[in-house]
């Protein structure tokens, strides 16, 4: 009988520490390191080419454009699904119900800094387009 006491009381005392192990540390900040980086706009800049490629070689494959990122990462297409943790922007990726056109929006993750960065804008025209301290459209200037 004691022999099987002492494993389950053993079980017991594990899953006492597993449950008190996961507390955070209230003096740790609260916002994540994405939510601070600075906007890198060549690593962004490298980002949109590839989704550009990789969106315009899925379309020759199955004439239509990727509906998601993980479409493209499925196909391997792209190597992995850029993040504002490693740019410090955001990218959203919206085709058409048709999946005939598509339009991606990259935007500064940081708000306190848009004023002076870079938003871009690119379609199924794989013409990238930029805007400063706004969000940029089909209609804003091409980058030179």
């Amino acid at each position: 009988m004691c022999a099987v006491k002492l494993p389950i009381a053993l079980l017991l005392l594990g899953l006492l520490l597993t449950a008190c192990g996961g507390e955070t540390n209230p003096s740790a900040p609260a916002s994540s390191p994405a939510a601070t980086k600075a906007p890198d706009e060549a690593a962004t800049l490298n980002a949109i080419r590839s989704i550009s490629e990789a969106q315009a070689t899925y379309f020759t494959i199955n004439r239509r454009y990727a509906l998601t990122f993980d479409e493209l990462l499925e196909s391997r297409l792209l190597s992995s699904e850029p993040s504002s943790a490693e740019t410090g922007y955001e990218f959203k990726l919206r085709p058409a119900a048709d999946a005939q056109t598509y339009k991606l929006s990259v935007i500064p993750g940081s708000p306190s800094t848009t004023a002076a960065v870079r938003y871009f804008f690119l379609d199924q025209t794989r013409v990238l387009r930029e805007e400063t301290g706004k969000e940029a459209t089909a209609d804003s200037p091409p980058v030179k």
